[in-house]
């Protein structure tokens, strides 16, 4: 019933500072891993990140052509990152069935 696997999964994320594109990265692992399994996730556990693709760009602005000067920052990752999931298989689980019946009209109507 309980089992426990390995998955690697590439994510990408992208973000005004590294943190924040870590950060995004990080909460995209449990809807990708919700989504590629059936069973019921009870946890998961990040085990190794490698790193595929690192980019930092840099744009410079200025407002009107002319004032205000600034450099914005954005920085894209791509990592590859090994996960162990522990996993409930809901399709091994044998159910009772209960039958329950509701009151009828003329159960109702006695019982005022």
């Amino acid at each position: 019933m309980y089992t426990e696997t390995t998955q690697t999964l590439r994510l990408s994320g992208s973000g005004d500072t590294k943190e924040g594109a870590f950060n995004k990265i990080f909460s995209q692992i449990k809807h990708v891993v919700a989504r590629q399994t059936s069973d019921l996730v009870v946890r998961i556990e990040p085990v190794g990140v490698s790193i595929v693709s690192a980019t930092e760009t840099v744009k410079h602005e200025r407002f009107f052509g002319l004032f205000f000067p600034r450099k914005r920052t954005r920085y894209d990752i791509t990592v590859d990152i090994q996960v162990r999931l522990g996993l409930v298989q809901v399709e091994n689980i044998t159910f009772q069935q209960q039958t329950e019946q509701t009151a009828g009209i003329g159960q109702l109507a006695r019982q005022r």
